[in-house]
């Protein structure tokens, strides 16, 4: 009976002590580099918003789901702001990559534009949290002056705008006229973009194929460049 006791007892605190190690266990069996940490943490924050909200989001549930100490995501970001600040960058970063891909492959073809849009478009439709997570966002900058297409602060957009620059810097409009056709190319893909992430929306066609479609439609800028080639 004793002895019944003292296993009991000691299974008690082995099973205490496989707790209080739990934190540390992970860490050795997920080891990280500072980088690699880094990028984790973005995916993690990212996830847990998708599922739980960013109002329930914390540093330290971030760190116990990844299986580093609570200290750890400190190293790289300073508070839970700084840390929301970072996953913005890295889906605009996202984002620009996508749309730059499309540059190389379309550059110097009238097609550029259209196929620019479609891209805008198809990578909310792709990932429909990140438009929500983005354009919710008070910090986010908006800027449709020409002189903007070289800044990087908004770095999709000026991908946006320098492409179409360069498209229609070969006709002979004027800077006024340009910047107006800017906008409302932008108008049109971002407007687009926040119809096909919308939850309850329903189409009865192929989002991929009608998108490219939609945009040339309206594009007759894009139509006469493409009858001219």
């Amino acid at each position: 009976m004793l002895l019944l006791i003292f296993t009991v007892e000691r299974l008690k605190v082995i099973i205490l002590s496989a707790i209080r190690l739990k934190g540390s266990y992970f860490m050795k069996e997920r080891p990280y580099h500072h980088g690699d940490l880094r990028h984790a943490l973005i995916e993690t924050g990212i996830d847990f918003i998708k599922q739980k909200g960013e109002e329930a989001l914390s540093l330290r549930k971030i760190a116990e789901i990844c299986g580093v100490s609570n200290a750890a995501p400190y190293t790289h970001f300073k508070s839970k702001d700084e840390f929301i600040v970072a996953i913005q960058k890295y889906i605009m970063d996202l984002f620009a990559t996508e749309l730059e891909k499309t540059v190389i492959e379309y550059k110097d073809r009238p097609s550029l534009l259209p196929m620019l849009g479609k891209t805008y478009v198809m990578f909310f439709y792709q990932n429909p949290f990140y438009f929500d997570f983005l354009f919710s966002r008070k910090n986010i900058s908006i800027k449709l002056s020409l002189d903007n297409a070289d800044t990087d602060e908004n770095l999709p957009l000026a991908i946006l705008q320098k492409a179409a620059i360069s498209v229609f810097s070969k006709t002979k409009l004027s800077e006024k006229v340009i910047q107006d056709k800017i906008i409302a190319m932008w108008a049109l893909v971002h407007g687009l973009a926040s119809i096909v992430v919308m939850p309850n929306g329903e189409f009865d066609d192929n989002w991929e194929t009608r998108v490219e479609e939609i945009i040339k439609s309206i594009s007759i800028p894009y139509q006469t460049l493409e009858e001219k080639e």
